[in-house]
């Protein structure tokens, strides 16, 4: 990679950026240390992230060394796909970017010694390091990645995961560079196109990572998701059934606590997920709760009730707000009585009841669920 500012710099840029973190065994890749932790976010000048990509990575025999640091042990890792089968996804993530990390001379050391592992021969790309730039933008006692973050009040709640450190370089990058105002410069342009697509893209699954969840006002299920990549790998039906089921016995009593939010997580992981697929279903079990309630085409209030309150602890607590009571369906009809003008409640027919039509739990429009919504594609 060629850096900012440095050499003959003869390229700006006005695309794209590709913010990168890597977790480690250690810090000499001459010494045998792998990546065992790698996220990319591809974001724009002002910030905006457009996408994300977050696994785990099996160091083919050597131990992941400072699990207090980075929080991944052995276990984590076995099952996990290899560098050489993510790296044309990782490569993907490139195009057309300027490489971004902080402290981008060990990202690179550690990048250009998988890349030569695996056999892939990677093009150069224009890289940024928010290290220096922040060395040049912020006044504080040190530069480190937490104590900017503090600075600059943006949160950092899972330090030493890839995906976090990422986010927070993230939304650190257009501070930076306002602050910089002065154009950058870089020895070469991104590559692009044909120089990466030689490389195959989804050959194996992600191993995704939840870390750092905390309950707090959302509740554990939005911390779950929260923390896992934008998107992740296609929900796979025997995956979607282990966490349908998985979420089923954990909802029996109607709330989620610390160890189940853990339990859901590494299903989520082991699947390859992001926040994207375990969203939809979650989507897809409130949308059974919804036809097993209006199954006899009545919506008693305790019933919804039920809906709702599992609704709230899967961090959607607005889900069944097109729902009301069968009972809320009935119209007032004046008739008289006694000499006297009154009205008494007459129930709609089921066909106009709100209660019992089918809306889509991403768009809301009635006729569809968010499997086949046109707005959900991809999703």
């Amino acid at each position: 990679m060629y850096g900012g500012a440095a050499g003959k710099a003869v390229y700006r840029h006005d695309g794209v950026y590709a913010v990168i973190d890597v977790e480690t065994t250690g810090f000499s890749p001459e010494r045998g240390d792998r990546v065992i932790e790698i996220a990319i976010a591809r974001v724009d000048a002002s910030g905006r992230i457009l996408d994300e990509y977050a696994t785990l990575l099996n160091p083919q025999g050597r131990d992941t060394g400072p699990v207090f640091v980075h929080g991944i042990s052995n276990e984590a890792v076995r099952d996990a796909p290899v560098f050489a089968d993510v790296a044309g996804d990782i490569l993907a993530r490139l195009d057309g970017a300027v490489v971004v990390a902080h402290n981008a001379s060990f990202e690179e050391r550690f990048l250009a010694a998988e890349f030569a592992r695996a056999g892939v021969e990677a093009p150069q790309f224009p890289a940024l390091c928010t290290l220096w730039l922040a060395q040049r933008t912020f006044d504080t006692p040190n530069h480190k990645l937490a104590t900017l973050a503090r600075h600059a009040g943006i949160p950092l709640v899972d330090a030493h995961a890839a995906l976090g450190d990422v986010r927070a370089v993230a939304a650190l990058l257009p501070q930076m560079l306002a602050r910089h105002g002065a154009p950058i410069c870089y020895g070469c342009a991104p590559a692009a196109g044909g120089h990466l697509v030689r490389w195959p893209t989804g050959l194996v699954r992600p191993r995704t990572r939840a870390v750092a969840m905390r309950k707090g006002t959302d509740g554990w299920m939005a911390s779950l998701v929260a923390r896992l990549p934008l998107s992740g790998a296609e929900v796979m039906e025997p995956d979607a059934a282990a966490y349908l089921d998985a979420l089923s016995v954990v909802l029996e009593d109607g709330k989620i606590i610390g160890d189940e939010a853990k339990s859901l997580a590494r299903l989520a992981g082991v699947a390859g997920f992001g926040a994207a697929q375990v969203a939809a279903l979650n989507e897809r079990f409130l949308e059974g709760m919804r036809e097993a309630a209006l199954e006899d085409e009545v919506l008693t209030a305790a019933e919804l009730r039920d809906l709702n309150a599992t609704a709230k602890v899967l961090g959607v607590p607005d889900y069944f707000d097109d729902l009301q009571p069968t009972d809320a369906a009935a119209v007032a009809v004046p008739v008289m009585a006694a000499g006297r003008s009154t009205t008494v409640a007459v129930q709609q027919p089921p066909a106009v009841r709100t209660a019992a039509k089918r809306r889509c739990g991403h768009c809301r429009e009635i006729g569809h669920y968010r499997p086949t919504c046109p707005q959900a594609v991809g999703v």
